[in-house]
């Protein structure tokens, strides 16, 4: 079974496709589990092993496989013990001789048919991955896209519908105390929209500028940071507030970059309602 220190090229690839006997498997199992490099020859059977397996047409195996292969596990064993010199010594033919290179050789034949075999493989599973990753990554921006063109599209038609409505009111926006800048609002109670647009320098670093609903009674209502958002239509802005809400004024404030939920900076736009 063995050839010096190492498990057989023909016991090993007959473990891989499990037409050992039990006790002969359990041999050589033992002996992989402390030998390395037997355990990579026996894992390099096996992996041709599994190639073969996804290469080839199912058959039906003859019923006298398993006989053939313990026949051709005895003759090995005879062969071994012949080539086992000096330890007992026997006369080898010239047949013999033959047939355990043949044996040799075909063994060699096939794992230079099957290494080639499983790095073509590991290159084609390599190659359909990053495919797979490319297209995922296509769709994913498509997707974005998509889902940008449709916000566009809705912010549009709600912009179109409050200034359509008869009951919305325009507010002008001025400068308040020495600010430099104009704005105007387009509200719509009814509706619960707020639409704007004003005319200021850029806002200073970390800051931005917010815009604030300033209802009859309660607090003021935070219509927006005036950046580049999901609600921003190029320089105008479009925010949601609640519906029915009698505004007093619309005012802009300087905040800190993102905005408050209420204002705390001073009052660069002002008007009223």
């Amino acid at each position: 079974m063995t050839n010096g220190e190492h498990i057989r090229e023909e016991a090993l690839e007959l473990l891989a496709v499990g037409g050992l006997p039990d006790g002969d498997s359990a041999a050589i199992q033992a002996h992989v589990s402390e030998c390395h490099e037997c355990a990579s020859r026996l894992a390099e059977s096996r992996g041709g092993a599994a190639l073969l397996a996804f290469a080839t047409k199912p058959e039906t195996p003859a019923g006298t496989i398993k006989a053939e292969l313990l026949a051709r596990i005895r003759a090995s064993r005879e062969r071994e013990e012949h080539f086992a010199w000096p330890l007992r010594p026997k006369t080898i033919s010239g047949s013999e001789v033959a047939e355990y290179v043949t044996s040799r050789k075909t063994g060699n034949w096939l794992k230079w048919i099957l290494v080639p075999a499983a790095v073509a493989l590991a290159l084609v599973s390599l190659a359909l991955s990053w495919q797979n990753r490319r297209v995922s990554q296509a769709l994913a921006k498509q997707r974005q896209a998509t889902q940008a063109l449709l916000s566009e599209r809705e912010g549009t038609n709600k912009l179109v519908g409050l200034l359509a409505a008869g009951d919305t009111v325009t507010v002008k926006l001025a400068p308040a105390s020495e600010t430099i800048g104009s704005g105007v609002v387009k509200y719509n109670g009814r509706m619960g929209m707020v639409v704007y647009s004003a005319q200021l320098p850029a806002a200073p670093a970390g800051k931005s500028y917010q815009m604030w609903l300033v209802p009859v009674s309660g607090t003021p209502i935070n219509a927006g940071v005036m950046e580049k958002g999901a609600h921003a239509l190029g320089s105008v802005w479009i925010a949601e507030v609640p519906v029915n809400t009698e505004a007093r004024a619309f005012a802009v404030t300087l905040e800190p970059a993102g905005g408050m939920p209420q204002p705390t900076g001073p009052k660069v736009l002002v008007g009223a309602s």
